[in-house]
């Protein structure tokens, strides 16, 4: 029996799910494999603009276009760390970048 890999794909809660962290969730899965999976959260947003939590991070935003873009709380797991969604620009210290997928023909 083969095992179902499920990176890249979006996990839909159930409508009848009653676990709190997850209820009327849409969840992307970065990855999965036999070592674990790393998800995360999509539809959540929280009570926090992009402008509020670089001033808590004691960073500043050079551009004021996104200031007003919400937060969104990612998951139950690891609460201490962030992910930011981007496009592939730039050079970051530490990173995960979705793979291109080739061209249907």
């Amino acid at each position: 029996m083969s095992s179902i890999n499920l990176t890249h794909h979006f996990l839909i809660a159930m409508p009848n799910m009653a676990d709190p962290y997850f209820s009327r969730t849409l969840t992307y899965i970065c990855e999965h494999n036999d070592q674990g999976a790393l998800g995360l959260v999509v539809n959540r947003p929280i009570d926090m603009t992009l402008q509020a939590l670089f001033e808590r991070l004691s960073l500043n935003l050079k551009n004021n276009t996104f200031a007003d873009l919400p937060i969104y709380f990612g998951g139950p797991v690891q609460t201490d760390r962030g992910f930011v969604l981007h496009l592939p620009a730039g050079e970051w210290q530490s990173r995960w970048r979705m793979p291109t997928r080739p061209a249907k023909k």
